[in-house]
């Protein structure tokens, strides 16, 4: 008896919570963008980034943990790893991503519950253009790591998405965000930044109605946990309680995979540097660009973190050839691939990772075509 009262609390209040927290993350990242914008700030300060405080609260937690941890570095045939630098990149994953995850499902499947797929059909849920414009669109709005687009994915997947749409969405949130648009406006002028821009849209299409051929399909993943068509329910139950449930599913199928792409986000984290000397290396050379993917691709970095790095090259490395690394780190990653290969499996995960270093090479090698010129 206890315990069934104990359930039927927690059912009723873990829902009620997570709504709150979603509440307050959007409602704070917001704020932070109006308050910028009504300080004159920078745009690049003006951009709502809703995974903020999760982010912060997992880098406090992770430093918190791991400052008792000396000073030790462990050698290895590619570099030394930093022990300390690592626990704490690896305790901010596992407590940023599982939550994203759980949220992310949560809030897309209240959505499909509480609007029903009629809307969802008129938008993201179109397997047409509009679809697919509509999942770039989002994409370009929703500025994330490879590693976590991820759990987003999943997310709107399981909130409906229609499979060009989510494909779309997948390539644009890493690849578009607007600190890598800032990025080529600042270092490119109207001209590269606009080039950059029109080839990451067309992009974000291509992938989009290349899906079924790159079998991006993870609704059967996802179909098989969530029922992505609403149910008859035999007794009357909250919509919060439904959405939960759902969520919660999906969230335990993906965890242990969360869990590992949490870990090698942490271990990559000490070879961020191996790409700073890898272009410094290449310098102008054309093979700059393969460089540049073929490591970047590798490494978890986002573009806000790895543009005022590769700033600093600007007099030494073509255009093109940063774009390819700043592009390279932020649309794919080894924990990327990792949940990429639960979701729709090996060789589709191949296929994906193989089109977007295809993707990157030729816009960094058209980049430095026209301006060599």
């Amino acid at each position: 008896m206890l315990r069934k009262l104990l359930t039927g609390d927690y059912e009723r209040l873990v829902p009620i919570a997570a709504l709150v927290m979603l509440a307050l993350i959007v409602g704070q990242a917001l704020f932070q963008s109006l308050s910028a914008w009504l300080s004159g700030a920078e745009l690049k300060n003006m951009i709502p980034v809703f995974e903020a405080p999760i982010a912060n609260a997992g880098k406090a937690l992770g430093a918190a943990l791991t400052a008792w941890i000396p000073a030790w570095s462990v050698p290895t045939p590619v570099g030394p790893i930093d022990v300390q630098k690592t626990a704490a990149y690896i305790i901010y994953e596992w407590f940023k991503l599982p939550i994203i995850l759980f949220l992310t499902t949560f809030g897309m499947t209240l959505l499909r519950l509480r609007v029903g797929t009629k809307w969802i059909e008129r938008t993201l849920g179109r397997n047409d253009l509009i679809g697919a414009g509509g999942g770039a669109l989002l994409g370009m709005l929703t500025p994330v790591c490879s590693c976590t687009v991820v759990n987003l994915y999943a997310g709107i997947v399981a909130g409906g998405a229609s499979q060009r749409s989510s494909a779309a969405f997948l390539f644009a949130s890493p690849a578009l965000n607007e600190f890598a648009i800032i990025f080529m406006f600042v270092i490119a002028g109207p001209s590269g930044g606009s080039i950059y821009l029109l080839a990451g849209v067309v992009a974000a299409l291509i992938t989009a109605y290349a899906a079924p051929l790159l079998g991006l399909t993870p609704e059967r993943f996802v179909g098989d946990v969530i029922p992505l068509q609403p149910a008859r329910q035999a007794q009357p139950e909250s919509l919060l309680v439904r959405a939960h449930r759902e969520a919660w599913r999906l969230f335990k199928r993906l965890f242990g995979v969360v869990l590992l792409s949490g870990a090698l986000a942490g271990l990559l984290i000490n070879f961020n540097l191996t790409l700073v000397a890898s272009l410094q290396q290449a310098g102008a050379a054309w093979w700059g660009p393969l460089v540049a993917a073929g490591i970047g691709l590798l490494l978890d970095i986002n573009a806000a973190s790895t543009a005022p790095i590769l700033v600093a090259l600007v007099d030494i490395v073509p255009i093109g050839t940063l774009v390819a690394a700043m592009m390279a780190t932020t649309v794919s990653s080894i924990p990327e691939w990792a949940m990429l290969n639960k979701l729709i499996g090996r060789w589709s995960t191949i296929k994906v990772v193989s089109w977007f270093a295809i993707y990157v090479i030729l816009l960094g090698l058209a980049l430095n075509a026209i301006f060599a010129r």
